[in-house]
């Protein structure tokens, strides 16, 4: 037997549910129902929550709520990509 498909969401996805101006913002939000109805295993990674927590008050909390409202398995952050990310980002 096949398990479920697995989805990783990268922080545009997140950004997405809550633009409506997007043209993908209703199938983002369609993505996030069938993973609510499990037809959908979903991944993120501390990288993309490190950016959560970087972007404007407004939207920053609902969008962290998503991950916990839905479910999403937050994978760990390997220590030497975080220094690069470090680097990267100064």
């Amino acid at each position: 037997m096949v398990g479920k498909l697995r989805v990783y969401l990268e922080t545009t996805m997140f950004n997405y549910y809550f633009d409506s101006d997007r043209d993908a913002h209703p199938y983002t939000v369609r993505l996030f129902e069938e993973i609510a109805a499990g037809k959908y295993e979903a991944y993120t990674s501390e990288y993309v929550v490190r950016e959560l927590k970087a972007a404007k008050e407004d939207k920053r909390g609902k969008m962290l709520d998503l991950i916990q409202d839905y479910d999403i398995t937050v994978l760990d952050a390997d220590p030497e990509a975080l220094r690069l990310a470090d680097v990267y980002e100064t």
